[in-house]
């Protein structure tokens, strides 16, 4: 889920977690975690010179679903997904990083053919653009360390400390008083809220599921225990692709390739590198559950 005002990358210390090691060069992504130099993007395609070409608009700010690595290179897991259903659709994928005020009128003017930026479904983006399948099964979560909290519910934070990202939809949800907490505490990135709950500063953090899991992927030290107190069919869990209206044919596309990716495995390997964990399963339980919702 996209928090509503951008953050800048914030460089955060790494030594309480250990992340990376001494012979490697780090840099931080928005979410404050470091990044190895071996994170280069090793995508490289095998289509013709000849085939065709779709521009991707996306917001490079957002790990893991887009951000850049410290050779400036637009990485993540929207872009290795839209990249290998290219492959498997035979268009190659060009990437450009838009601020986030120019995304959708790129998209508009047509000088974007799609948009890959972490995006959720709603009501307003179905009624002017040509929306993908769901792509990530991934809710807005919270995760805490330790399980004796045994948080089932969000009515269970009546005596907890809870870390937030500034001004971000979970902050905004949060705060709205529909649920007792102990404490809301802000923080600038999720990886800063992290290290908060690490040193008992809060006792659990709020955010997308798929941003936890990959700021938490590298920290084997801790034990997160994840709470999904939004469904898979909520829009929050709706990972779409945006496409031009005027496109029908490459929104097909992009679905077929979604579909051929989770029956080739590449989808699995894609899920497990960058969330540490095979989503193909719950993907294809949420794809069935919200085909089931059209048709009622």
């Amino acid at each position: 889920m996209k928090q509503i005002y951008r953050m800048l990358p914030i460089v955060l210390s790494v030594g309480l977690f250990g992340c990376g090691n001494s012979s490697t060069q780090e840099s931080a992504n928005s979410t404050g975690k470091a990044i190895a130099a071996e994170s280069k993007d090793e995508f490289v395609s095998k289509l013709p010179d000849t085939a065709p070409v779709i521009k991707v608009g996306t917001e490079a700010n957002y790990a893991p679903y887009e951000f850049k690595d410290e050779y400036g290179n637009v990485t993540g897991f929207d872009i290795e997904l839209i990249q290998h259903i290219g492959e498997d659709q035979g268009f190659k994928v060009e990437v450009y990083n838009d601020p986030w005020e120019r995304l959708f009128d790129n998209l508009d003017n047509e000088s974007r053919d799609m948009v890959a930026a972490g995006l959720t479904y709603s009501n307003d983006r179905a009624s002017k653009y040509l929306l993908s399948d769901a792509y990530a099964p991934l809710p807005t979560s919270l995760v805490y360390l330790k399980s004796s909290l045994n948080i089932n519910s969000l009515n269970d934070l009546s005596d907890l400390r809870v870390g937030v990202l500034s001004s971000s939809e979970p902050y905004e949800y949060l705060a709205q008083g529909n649920y007792k907490i102990g404490a809301l505490e802000q923080y600038p990135t999720t990886f800063a809220a992290v290290e908060a709950m690490a040193q008992d500063k809060v006792d659990a953090v709020v955010d997308d599921s798929g941003v936890l899991r990959y700021t938490l992927n590298d920290l084997p030290t801790l034990k997160p225990v994840y709470f999904d107190y939004e469904s898979i069919k909520a829009d929050g869990a709706r990972k779409v692709f945006l496409i031009d209206k005027s496109k029908p044919e490459l929104l097909k596309q992009i679905n077929t390739g979604l579909t051929e990716l989770k029956e080739n495995g590449t989808y699995a390997k894609l899920t497990t590198k960058w969330f540490g964990t095979d989503l193909t399963k719950i993907s294809l339980q949420q794809q069935q559950i919200l085909q089931q919702s059209t048709v009622q």
